[in-house]
């Protein structure tokens, strides 16, 4: 929750608010002690972000990246005043690590139109977007090879980190 108090005329006044919600299911039953194969894991996630007020086109939310939709680059799919994410994962573990399986949509509620300039407009992104893909963990870095339905390609990413 950030809260922007203007002071003065020329100060904005707004709320931004966020709401992130992950779920981890286990697929089948995980054996007890050292060396025991993890279960696969189905991962469900979601992501709400909106802004109530006189919000600066900079304090906009930027839609697309690693992670926010994968495929795209930061804010690449566009800048609003609200945001949803979903996105499913499939991990299933091979020796020492796991590979898995991707599908993310977000939007822009149709938001876009009221960051002030309109940037995702101007930079001509469209506002929403698709993608899935596959991955594998390699230690601290996650290999993907992901396709965005907006332009129907594929790239290869090497990121750090989780996404979840």
């Amino acid at each position: 929750l950030d809260q922007g108090l203007g002071i003065g005329s020329k100060n904005p006044f707004f709320n931004r608010h966020q709401l992130t919600l992950t779920k981890f299911i286990n697929l089948n039953k995980q054996e007890k002690g050292a060396g025991k194969p993890l279960p696969a894991v189905l991962v469900l996630h979601s992501h709400y972000a909106g802004c109530v007020g006189d919000l600066p086109s900079y304090d906009a939310f930027a839609l697309g990246g690693p992670y926010s939709v994968r495929g795209f680059s930061n804010g690449e799919l566009g800048a609003s005043r609200n945001i949803l994410e979903l996105a499913t994962e499939l991990r299933v573990p091979i020796r020492n690590t796991h590979v898995y399986a991707f599908a993310e949509h977000g939007t822009d509620l149709g938001s876009s139109k009221d960051v002030k300039g309109n940037p995702t407009e101007f930079f001509r992104r469209v506002g929403h977007g698709s993608s899935y893909g596959v991955g594998v963990k390699l230690g601290l870095v996650r290999g993907e090879y992901i396709v965005d339905h907006n332009a129907g390609t594929g790239t290869v990413f090497f990121r750090f980190g989780e996404r979840f």
